[in-house]
């Protein structure tokens, strides 16, 4: 497996990258048209939309208008308790009262701003995404089609699979392949990007996942194994990522290190625990 990072691109190519996240409705036709065949009623939300965002005022209000707009799709913006003028950019976007905006009095972390937007989604499938602007909201199609399909219960946006337009740091490629190998050894899972949180999954799992145990960024990797051990179809997907243009990552690498190798050796005992008791049924059954 390389462990290379990409170059990053020139000016001329970060032009292109930028031209091409911009949005119009023409670029939603598609998605559109596939959740209008899946429609129930007039009063039908099938897709929730939960953006976690603590301090991003200089991406939310661009993230909030380009995302695609129907009566069938919520958006739902969970405030992290932001100190800066993230919520004033918010009602500069068109519209913008026909958000659920949800306000944490302190800053909860991660997890639990997902676990939030979860309790207000209304949808038959949420996606989760950041709203640093490393994600293309182009890329929900790819990620909700093979649930509304009926092959995946939970889909996670690849890099990988996709692109990425930045140098990755060594050590992070490094921990994820680490983890991806543990995956695909203790439980059968193929997922390289454990940690990006571009992320789709039908709303039978909203239970699932508030029994999360670790709520900063390693309930990213968490959310795969408790899908996985809950017997859900687990299914990345490739996607584009950008460079973060503003701020900077919120993750303390010691404690995201830590949470995940905890999280792994949780996740590996509860399976083992659960395969032990499936042997007992099936030896008491043979022998009665």
């Amino acid at each position: 497996m390389k462990l290379l990072n990409r170059v990053k691109p020139d000016m001329a190519s970060m032009n292109k990258i930028n031209a091409k996240k911009s949005t119009s409705a023409s670029d939603y036709r598609e998605l559109h048209n596939f959740l209008e065949s899946f429609k129930k009623d007039e009063k039908s939300i099938l897709l929730s939309i939960i953006l976690p965002m603590y301090n991003e005022e200089n991406t939310i209000r661009s993230i909030l208008e380009a995302l695609p707009k129907s009566k069938l799709i919520e958006i739902i913006i969970i405030d992290d308790n932001s100190t800066d003028n993230s919520l004033k950019e918010i009602h500069k976007v068109k519209n913008y009262k026909e958000f659920k905006i949800i306000h944490h009095l302190e800053n909860r972390g991660y997890g639990n701003a997902i676990l939030t937007g979860m309790q207000y989604a209304t949808g038959d499938v949420i996606v989760s995404m950041d709203t640093d602007g490393q994600h293309s909201p182009k890329d929900i199609f790819r990620l909700i089609k093979p649930i509304f399909e009926g092959k995946a219960d939970y889909t996670i946006g690849s890099r990988y699979l996709g692109t990425y337009h930045y140098r990755l740091p060594i050590t992070t490629r490094l921990g994820e392949v680490f983890v991806e190998k543990f995956f695909r050894v203790f439980f059968g899972i193929k997922v390289m990007n454990n940690q990006n949180g571009f992320r789709a999954f039908t709303k039978e799992l909203i239970p699932v996942f508030s029994e999360a145990k670790f709520l900063g960024y390693a309930f990213c990797t968490e959310k795969i194994l408790q899908a996985k051990i809950s017997q859900h179809q687990v299914l990345e997907c490739p996607i584009k990522v950008y460079d973060r243009e503003y701020g900077y990552s919120k993750i303390k690498l010691f404690t995201l290190t830590l949470n995940i190798l905890a999280s792994l050796l949780i996740y590996y005992l509860i399976k083992f625990k659960f395969n032990v008791k499936r042997k007992r049924k099936t030896i008491k059954g043979f022998l009665w």
